[in-house]
Formats: structure tokens, C-alpha cells, sequence
């Protein structure tokens, strides 16, 4: 199409033929279609029997506003539903049961937790930060020196946004003149906000470096916390200890010190509590959790966006607000007016595959991951590609592949053989325990059921990418 054309962007004062409309409709084509689909895009497609309900909710414009997990349980253990937007019952119950399955995987019931589907997993970590900023504003603060926050340098990108949309800090991220990269993180000047935590060599938060920053920051007079864990990071898919935070908490927390337990499982939240072997804890199994991020439109097989959000009883009410024109409740909320889709979609598919469809699908990827990691090592001509430390519960295979100067060259990666991989990366510090340390290139290779076929051809492609170069470049 093209876009230049005045046609294609003004508005007509006349509608214009619709079978032309929809040819333009019908062009549209999305990478995992493509001959070979991407392998860093996190997104699952839909289930293809799934497609035909979706299509016909579209046209019901259901608004899923406001939050619908706020209930009260009788003595016989039967739930009875808040007041919501009126008209929408039947699909404010759905939503609240598809949060109540996935709460039930991490150790959530109707009675212990409440939560909300969203836009993505950034909008499910403002939500969790905001309520996480709330809780701590009611404990003491004798110093005025505001909220700490901690996570590693593998944090999602919405952390830090979050976290600066909050008014947590200011903090800077800095060009390194030896490495030429913007690495060097700099906190706000007053201390507060986003601080970083140092890491194992599996990109696990390190509780040492924890327990030393903690000390440093109640030294400088600090006595809140909010610490942010991640399980599935989206450089090597590493998980934090979470119940060695969790431990961690209970041995720090005093009469003036408090925290407040965050989890980031946007893309772990569909997989760890689905593997085979035995899998850490990340949700309200771990008792200090009081949030929890998940998204359904990774692992979870569902249409962007499909962000979730989980916090134990009554923490939503921190930061509801009353609308006087909306009918029961507080709005308590990022969102505001939602798409249906996404639960009502969830709840289908929960219900018609179960827990052992979703295991069987984790399964698949894992096992497919361990073959490419395979594939690689036992490839001699590959001895130039190094594969990361990865979770056994993530289906990640982490990789620095160094084709000239630890990286892909950019005509290889996007004019060249490796294009249609759509491979990325991000950084990952060289020393683990300091998080200023000059980073490695990490390509996060997500290995999902749409890129099952295509495992060997890719390593193929790496080993022709590398032949290729080295003979433009004799």
C-alpha cells in the first residue's frame, strides 16, 4: 500500500468501496506466517480452533471495566460477585474465573486474590509498582527519604519506565567510552528508586548483593523497599530466587524497615508452573509476594495484549478511586475501559485444554530448546557460538554468537541470511556482581512451537552466516 498516496490518509467525506477496503485488510501478514518465523519474537499465536469465538466477540463491544475479583465467599464456600458496569455479568465472571486458574497454578484462591486482565505485562508492572508504592507510603518513613526499589540489570524495561512514571527517581543510564555502549546505570542523585542488584553467572539475583545494598541503604537512612523479581528475564530467561527473597524479608523486616515483593513473571508465569520437573515458586505459594505479573500472549497462546495482573486480598483498594458515573465499584485500575477478549479466550482455553495442555505444550519447547542446544555443541564448525547458563523451566536458549566483534555483523542480521530470524539482542554484565560491568551481546532464542521445524535450518544458517563473511572478508 502505498501510504503516500493523500488518498490512503484523509479521511474521505465519502465512504469509498469496501471490497477494496478489505483486499488492503486481507493484505495484512504477520511474521510467524512468513516462511521462516522469528525466533526472539515471544508472541504464541492462537489455537486455531479459538479463532471463530474470537471474531464473533468483536462485535458485542463488551467493556470488561473495573476489576471483578472482589467478592465475598458464605459459610457454604459459595462466591458472591460485586456490583459491576451493568450488562456485563456474564462476562465480569468469566474474566474473574480465567484469574482465579491462573492464581491457582501459584498458590492463589478466590479468597486470598484479586487481579485484573490488561495491556500487556508493562501495564500489569505499573499497576503492581503503583500498588507496591501505596503499601509502603503507609509505613514509616522518619528520614523522608523516599522508596527504595531493587531488581537486577536483567529488570524488564518497564520497570525502570514504571518505576519513573511513579516519581520513584530519575535515574541515567550512560555511555561507556570503553565498550561504546549506554550501560553505565546512574541512580537518581537522592538515592531513592531504582537501584540494581548484583547477579550469579545465571543471571539469578544475587542475596549477598542484596543484603549489602539493603545494609548501604538503611545506612544512608532509607527504611522502605521494593524489590522486584523477575522469573523468566528476557536476556537468558534466568529466575530469581524468590523464596530467598522471600527469606530475606522476614529476616530484615522491622518495626521501621518494610518491603514490598513484586514478581515480573511475564514470560515464566506460563511455563515454570507447567514443567515436568520440579519448579521453583513464584507466586503466593512464597509468603512475602505481594504482586505478580503474567502474560498470556507469550507462552500463553492468547491475543496481544493479554497482560494479567495478581496481588493478594485487598490491595487493589490502595489505589481505587471512586467514579461516581460507574455502577458498584472503585476503579482500581491502569486501564480504565477493557477488551473482553483476552479472558473470556483464556478462560476457554483453560477450560478446554486444562493444566496437562498447557504442560504438554511447555514440554514441547523445552524439549525442542535442549535439541538446539544439542545441535550447536556437537556442530564443530559452531565452536564460535557460546551458549548462556539457562533455566530448565524457561524455554530460552541464550547465545553469544560471534561473528566479528561478539556479535552478528548488522548485513548478516538484516539484509543477510539471518534475516528472516528476526534475531535480537540485549546486554548481559561480563561480571555478574557488578552490574556496571561491560556487557556481553546476548541473542535471546525463543524457542516456541511455530519455530519447532526450523530448529536444524537454523543452525544451518548460523554456520553458512559465519562461512559467508569470513570469505567476503579474506
Amino acid at each position: 500500500m502505498n501510504v503516500n498516496k493523500r488518498q490512503d490518509w484523509e479521511w474521505p467525506e465519502n465512504g469509498h468501496d469496501q471490497q477494496g477496503i478489505a483486499k488492503i485488510v486481507a493484505s495484512i501478514s504477520s511474521p510467524y506466517e512468513q516462511e521462516i518465523p522469528p525466533f526472539c519474537y515471544p508472541g504464541t499465536t492462537l489455537p486455531k480452533g479459538v479463532l471463530g469465538r474470537a471474531k464473533s466477540l468483536l462485535a458485542k463491544q463488551i467493556n470488561a471495566i473495573g476489576s471483578h475479583t472482589h467478592i465475598e465467599i458464605d459459610d457454604n464456600g459459595n462466591l458472591k460477585f460485586q456490583d459491576g458496569e451493568g450488562g456485563f455479568e456474564v462476562v465480569q465472571r468469566m474474566e474473574a474465573e480465567a484469574i482465579w486458574m491462573l492464581a491457582s497454578v501459584i498458590g492463589g484462591t478466590p479468597a486470598t486474590t484479586e487481579g485484573y486482565f490488561c495491556g500487556g505485562g508493562t501495564e500489569a508492572n505499573i499497576e503492581g509498582l503503583w500498588i507496591g508504592r501505596q503499601y509502603l507510603r503507609q509505613c514509616p518513613d522518619p528520614n523522608n527519604r523516599g522508596i527504595v526499589a531493587l531488581a537486577t540489570p536483567l529488570q524488564h524495561f518497564s520497570i525502570s519506565q514504571a518505576l519513573e512514571m511513579l516519581d520513584f527517581g530519575e535515574p541515567q543510564w550512560l555511555h561507556c567510552v570503553h565498550c561504546s555502549k549506554d550501560h553505565l546505570f546512574t541512580p537518581d542523585h537522592r538515592g531513592c528508586g531504582l537501584n540494581l542488584v548484583g547477579m550469579n553467572e545465571r543471571g539469578e539475583m544475587d542475596i549477598g548483593s542484596l543484603q549489602e545494598i539493603v545494609n548501604q541503604k538503611i545506612h544512608e537512612g532509607f527504611r522502605r523497599f521494593l524489590i522486584i523479581a523477575t522469573a523468566g528475564t528476557t536476556v537468558l530467561g534466568s529466575i530469581d530466587p524468590i523464596e530467598a527473597i522471600s527469606n530475606f524479608i522476614d529476616r530484615n523486616t522491622t518495626q521501621d524497615v518494610r518491603f514490598y515483593l513484586h514478581v515480573d513473571a511475564s514470560f515464566g508465569g506460563f511455563t515454570i508452573p507447567f514443567c515436568n520437573i520440579n519448579a521453583p515458586k513464584i507466586g503466593f505459594n512464597v509468603p512475602n509476594v505481594m504482586s505478580v505479573t503474567i502474560d498470556g500472549d507469550k507462552m500463553g497462546r492468547l491475543p496481544y495484549p493479554a497482560g494479567v495482573f495478581l496481588c493478594r486480598k485487598d490491595l487493589m483498594r490502595l489505589v481505587a478511586r471512586r467514579v461516581q458515573y460507574v455502577r458498584g465499584h472503585d476503579h482500581d485500575t491502569v486501564s480504565g475501559s477493557r477488551s473482553c477478549l483476552s479472558p473470556v479466550l483464556a478462560r476457554y482455553l483453560f477450560q478446554a485444554e486444562g493444566q496437562n495442555g498447557q504442560r504438554k505444550y511447555v514440554q514441547q519447547c523445552l524439549e525442542t530448546r535442549n535439541e538446539l542446544v544439542r545441535l550447536i555443541k556437537e556442530n564443530a564448525n559452531l565452536n564460535w557460538i557460546k551458549i548462556m547458563p539457562y533455566s530448565p523451566h524457561v524455554n530460552f536458549a541464550p547465545m553469544v554468537i560471534d561473528i566479528e566483534g561478539g556479535e552478528i555483523p548488522k548485513q548478516i542480521l538484516e539484509h543477510g541470511i539471518l534475516q528472516p530470524y528476526h534475531l535480537r539482542s540485549d546486554y548481559f554484565p561480563k561480571n555478574t556482581l557488578d552490574p556496571l560491568s561491560c556487557p556481553l551481546i546476548v541473542y535471546k532464542i525463543c524457542i516456541m512451537p511455530h519455530t519447532i521445524p526450523f530448529i536444524k535450518r537454523f543452525v544451518s544458517d548460523l554456520d553458512l552466516a559465519d562461512q559467508e563473511w569470513k570469505k567476503a572478508h579474506q
